[in-house]
């Protein structure tokens, strides 16, 4: 008779201790899953998909870019542009920041700028910006950059602006970032200067990137950000400060060589992140930490990561910010078998919009 109690018992509990184990199963998705925000719907649906599906894989990784998509901006620009403002310069030479080793035929123009640049030097470290010499600068220093990078590529003009770095000691460059983060946020998105008008100014930090970044950690999905950016820059930036909170080992970025004295060099280091060359650099310094494997998510904005949003046979899912890309490059994406989702943005606001379209200044 106890024995057939037992059964009798043990079928009917059954059925809640199996309807308490699908309740756990579901409380434990709804943790891991992302936020509602602003995200356009089915982006928010499948990269949930995405969480569920590799929960717990210890080889399971994304790659994400910087500028302009794991952030609203360019946190380069937004660095330069303080640096910029105060004019606060470590070297006394000039010329060789502006100058040396130029072609000829862009000497006269870049001469200019270092003579405008002499008038700011003995003001260094104040707020220049309501001087009309230090708007004429700026003005000359921008359209010089642009002409440039038109003529010679996005690795030779990076080289020339980071000139401006020249000097400065990892400590100084972060101190440098953490204010020119802090006064660009502050910004509320992003804006075009009267006198500057090719460039833009500001930056944010959408609330639901940093939302994806939590999700993927908390389902045991390493996290990790390759860009161009400036490396101290960009570990100023993806710190605790700013809600990013990742790991400063699962961040890449541009370093420069240093002298005798601790101090940044014109002179990148070999084997730096470069545009169009990511497949590489995470085959090279992130795969191998996850036993070879390629990442489940990738995520960009621009031509330059193409290459990490195609290059992968076994990536899942590849987000991308669609900002006036190549009409080639957006029909070879959306014919790659489905991986390619599409978020929106309004960038003059800084923040997401729950569609596929990105609003630009």
């Amino acid at each position: 008779m106890k024995l057939r109690f037992l059964v009798v018992a043990a079928a009917f509990l059954a059925v809640p201790l199996m309807a308490i184990g699908e309740l756990n199963s579901q409380v434990a998705c709804d943790a891991i899953a992302l936020k509602p925000g602003a995200w356009e719907p089915s982006v928010r649906e499948r990269l949930n998909a995405l969480i569920e599906r590799n929960r717990g894989n210890p080889d399971a990784y994304a790659v994400f870019d910087f500028d302009y998509t794991t952030a609203i901006g360019d946190l380069s620009y937004a660095c330069m542009w303080r640096l910029l403002e105060t004019f606060d310069v470590k070297t006394d030479d000039l010329s060789a920041m502006f100058v040396e080793g130029l072609p000829p035929q862009y000497v006269e123009e870049a001469n200019a700028i270092c003579n405008l640049a002499a008038k700011l030097k003995p003001l260094a470290g104040r707020d220049l910006t309501g001087l009309p010499e230090w708007r004429e600068f700026v003005k000359r220093y921008w359209k010089f950059y642009r002409r440039f990078y038109k003529a010679v590529g996005d690795y030779r003009s990076y080289l020339w602006r980071s000139r401006l770095f020249t000097g400065y000691t990892p400590a100084e460059l972060r101190a440098l970032a953490k204010v020119a983060i802090e006064q660009s946020l502050a910004m509320g998105g992003l804006h075009r200067p009267d006198f500057a008008p090719t460039e833009k100014r500001g930056l944010a930090f959408p609330q639901e990137m940093k939302d994806l970044f939590h999700a993927l950690k908390r389902a045991g999905i390493a996290v990790y950000v390759v860009s161009g950016s400036f490396q101290e820059t960009l570990l100023e930036a993806t710190g605790p400060d700013f809600g990013f909170d990742l790991d400063p080992s699962c961040v890449f970025g541009a370093d420069f060589k240093k002298d005798a004295a601790g101090r940044y060099l014109p002179e990148m280091k070999e084997g730096c992140v470069k545009s169009g060359e990511k497949p590489a650099f995470i085959r090279a310094h992130i795969a191998p930490r996850h036993h070879g494997a390629d990442p489940v998510l990738t995520a960009g904005d621009s031509p330059g990561d193409y290459t990490m949003l195609t290059d992968f046979k076994d990536l899942q899912l590849a987000l991308i910010f669609h900002r006036n890309w190549p009409q080639q490059m957006m029909h070879d994406l959306a014919a790659s078998g489905g991986r390619v989702i599409v978020q929106g943005r309004d960038e003059t606001r800084g923040c997401f919009i729950p569609s596929h379209t990105c609003i630009c200044p």
